[in-house]
């Protein structure tokens, strides 16, 4: 089918445009890929030269007559015609498929040997002599010679498994093209796994040969979704935490309209690139780019890759270069946590609710005495702290009282200050249910917006929390006003020969040395423990009123 050329014009005021008509057999998929059905529109602004103009107006035809051929090969089923450049990048994507199914169980050294023996016997027994130059053996070839080669080449290369895993179907020109560039690939590429077989694993820079990818799906259909519609989508089958939507839906808004809107199969490298710079020009730090912008993307574009509608991610490897620079500060001062512990027996306002009383007497004792973190104390429920038959009183943090990381249950022991300070009694005293904040102001409700869920009131009590440290003075942006009593735990407990185990059974550190699965804490020595463990040099004797 015939693509006409379209007119290069100059406006009244002085840009120069273009319109390009959408053909009819692909409009359906090319909206559903790209949010255009009826023609795309090109336009540069007044003052581009002339030969500029030209540069950037037969590439943008280019590149719509390069997404019709792709649309229409799966569409309507038609073979593709590719150019050089296009038959390069489809090898490279060959060479890099090719190489990841032996990348961890490499073959034996001499299998690769082997296997390029074989390509050389078949040049051979095509050549009808003895190997001599490349170029030699091409002007030897007849057709009949010439099919042997490329049969083999297509046997040992496992082409006809990569284009259909590509998802690529070509023209009979095309693919003879193709298979002889991947035979001129078999000699490095057998040579490279060779290398890795024999536990050589130095860079490859001949994969830096070919056209590096540009991950548009090319062969496959539209996934349906635009980010925003992905990220719908993961949450509903992942249903993760409340936290984790409230975070990652302005990083999904963000993206969908930096797309347009457009359906994620068409977003390249270079789109993700792009993003994660646009990202930077604003007051962000490198490092919640890193974390939260890309950690998001990244996590979400791996699930619908799982989801068989991405054959690649875009935002693999893409990240923000973040100079290394000196220690964080990162955890309370021994100034620090004594301004907060004394504030914590000081009266509050009496417009001060309750709850949040509560929630400034104990918490900020519970997390410097366990290690726990804010919102696993905010958290607790009166049936959560437990005496044991052994003498002792445990703390119980488990995700059937809210949040906890990993999900994974864990048991502390309470040290004597806390107890002496009265928080047995407090417990004791309390109703049944959560200790610091009321149920009854949470109202569940079915219609609620899965994309924006309200946030659990032990979070709202956590943030309060914050809030109040940061009024007592403690405002160094590297500290932070919850999070800084794990590091403060762990550096005590160091400090009073704790083990390293145990001091990450309180905290809930998962440690990555699989021998240490075996030497788990049981609670005892966590009781044992913890008697070691520092008394904070505040005088608890001054109560609230």
């Amino acid at each position: 089918m015939t693509i006409l050329m379209p007119k290069l014009s100059k406006a009244p005021n002085g840009d120069w445009f273009a319109r390009k008509v959408i053909p009819a057999d692909v409009r359906d998929a090319y909206q559903a890929a790209f949010g255009v059905r009826q023609e795309e529109r090109f336009r540069c602004p007044q003052g581009t030269t002339q030969g500029r103009v030209k540069i950037e107006f037969t590439e943008w035809v280019a590149e719509i007559e390069g997404r019709v051929a792709k649309l229409r090969a799966v569409v309507v089923g038609e073979r593709q015609e590719l150019t050089q450049k296009q038959i390069h990048a489809l090898v490279g994507r060959w060479y890099d498929w090719f190489v990841a199914q032996y990348d961890e169980s490499p073959l034996s050294p001499e299998a690769w040997e082997s296997l390029f023996e074989r390509y050389e016997d078949a040049l051979s027994a095509a050549s009808g002599n003895s190997l001599g130059a490349p170029e030699e053996q091409e002007e030897g070839f007849d057709a009949r010679h010439t099919a042997l080669v490329q049969a083999r080449v297509q046997e040992l290369a496992q082409l006809s498994s990569f284009l259909a895993i590509d998802g690529t179907t070509l023209s009979p020109t095309t693919m003879v093209s193709f298979v002889s560039s991947v035979a001129n690939e078999i000699g490095p590429v057998a040579a490279l796994l060779r290398r890795r077989a024999g536990g050589d694993y130095r860079p490859d820079y001949h994969r830096e040969k070919f056209p590096q990818p540009v991950r548009e799906n090319t062969g496959t259909k539209p996934t349906g979704w635009n980010a925003w519609e992905a990220f719908e989508a993961w949450v509903g089958e992942r249903k993760p935490e409340a936290a984790t939507i409230n975070r990652w839906r302005s990083v999904f808004a963000n993206l969908n309209e930096f797309l347009e809107g457009r359906d994620i199969a068409i977003m390249s490298d270079e789109d993700a690139v792009r993003w994660k710079d646009q990202l930077m020009s604003g007051s962000r730090s490198g490092r919640t780019v890193n974390e939260v912008w890309l950690t998001a993307a990244r996590r979400v574009f791996n699930w619908v890759k799982d989801q068989k509608k991405l054959r690649v991610n875009p935002f693999d490897g893409v990240k923000v270069a973040v100079a290394r620079s000196g220690p964080t500060k990162g955890k309370f001062q021994e100034e620090d946590a004594e301004i907060i512990l004394r504030a914590t027996l000081k009266p509050l306002s009496a417009r001060t609710s309750d709850h949040l009383k509560l929630a400034v007497r104990w918490v900020p004792w519970l997390c410097a005495y366990t290690g726990a973190r804010s919102g696993e104390m905010t958290q607790l429920r009166k049936q959560d702290i437990q005496w044991h038959r052994d003498g002792f009183w445990m703390l119980n943090i488990t995700p059937d009282a809210g949040t906890v990381k990993g999900s994974m249950p864990r048991t502390v022991v309470l040290h004597d200050h806390l107890i002496e300070q009265g928080f047995v009694d407090f417990v004791a005293q309390a109703k049944p249910g959560a200790l610091f904040y009321d149920p009854a102001a949470f109202k569940s409700s079915d219609l609620v917006d899965p994309l924006n869920p309200p946030r659990p009131p032990y979070v709202i009590m956590r943030q309060k929390l914050a809030d109040w440290v940061r009024k007592l003075g403690v405002t160094d942006p590297g500290v932070g006003p919850n999070h800084g009593w794990r590091h403060t735990f762990k550096r005590r407990a160091a400090r009073a020969k704790i083990e390293e185990r145990i001091r990450d059974a309180f905290c809930g550190h998962a440690d990555m040395k699989v021998g240490r699965t075996y030497e788990l804490p049981d609670i005892d020595e966590l009781a044992e423990a913890i008697k070691e463990f520092p008394r904070y040099p505040v005088n608890t004797e001054e109560q609230p009123r």
